[in-house]
């Protein structure tokens, strides 16, 4: 079984324990994720199955959408309620238009904070993991990409927010950073990613439906083909060049039964099927040595 499902992780489990799960319901070997959710947050964990976890690095770099709960008056060490609390205040209580104003002024390239407790590497080491020691107080600074901080809803001392943004965004850094810019503190106490790239919320499934589309046989349908989630054209070789690529050889143009490379850009990526529509690799534009596609990964 090779694709992608569209995973709605439950609040308090792993993002690791949620992928053995599906590995185990699906009888598969192999698994892997596409950007890891905390045990505090729930939603979209799109997880590769088979031989589509050769195509992770192709799937990572795409958008994000979020639905944050924040609460004010308090600091914590990893930025969320399951933290250590460091400060507290709640002498401040800001009105909406402040709280708006503030949060949408971390539209754009900023640079936040990444929390202590993340899974970013420092010199080769998780940073939660030197956290935890009390080596670090936070990891650092990072460029995030913001496009939009929409304020849902707000009560004094909580608030909802809905945030857009590009790959390695730390939704509890713009709640923290929020939180000292309006003076009051503030921690992320509520976290579901409503979007992954194309996968959406409303068409994910839970690793219950997983189960119980198990009993009926009819696990193949919460599995997606990778060819329909990545915006590539096909190359179909001729039966007499099948085993060349599945041996990794790059052959040469003559052995295509269609040319849809023609006016692609050096670098642009497709995939190299059989006349029946399997796909055999993976294989970017190249002009060098006179095969018009360079074979990066075979797929059979």
């Amino acid at each position: 079984m090779n694709g992608i499902v569209n995973l709605y992780k439950e609040k308090g489990m792993t993002s690791f324990k949620a992928v053995d799960r599906v590995r185990r319901i699906l009888g598969v070997k192999k698994c892997g994720h596409l950007g890891t959710l905390d045990p505090l947050a729930e939603g979209v964990l799109p997880v590769c199955v088979g031989n589509a976890t050769k195509f992770v690095d192709y799937l990572m770099d795409v958008d994000k959408e979020y639905i944050a709960e924040f609460t004010l008056g308090m600091r914590t060490d990893s930025f969320d309620t399951e933290g250590t609390v460091l400060e507290e205040n709640s002498s401040i209580q800001p009105d909406i238009t402040e709280v708006e104003a503030v949060f949408k002024s971390y539209t754009g390239e900023q640079e936040l904070i990444v929390p202590a407790y993340s899974s970013k590497k420092i010199n080769g080491e998780r940073a939660y993991k030197l956290a935890r020691k009390g080596e670090i107080e936070d990891a650092g600074k990072r460029m995030m990409r913001i496009y939009s901080v929409e304020l849902v809803e707000y009560a004094y001392p909580k608030g909802v927010i809905k945030v857009q943004c590009g790959k390695g965004t730390y939704i509890r850094s713009i709640i923290h950073e929020a939180g000292l810019k309006i003076g009051s503190f503030a921690v992320m106490s509520g976290l579901i990613r409503s979007a992954n790239g194309m996968f959406r919320v409303a068409y994910s499934v839970t690793l219950g439906a997983l189960e119980e589309m198990a009993a009926k046989g009819t696990l193949t349908a919460a599995v997606h083909p990778v060819s329909s989630m990545l915006n590539w054209k096909h190359a179909i070789v001729k039966d007499e060049a099948v085993k060349l690529v599945s041996n990794g050889v790059s052959v040469k143009e003559w052995n295509y039964a269609c040319l849809p490379f023609e006016g692609s850009s050096d670098g642009e990526m497709f995939f190299i099927s059989e006349k029946n529509g399997r796909v055999l690799a993976i294989a970017e534009k190249t002009r060098s040595g006179g095969c018009p596609l360079k074979i990066i990964k075979v797929l059979v």
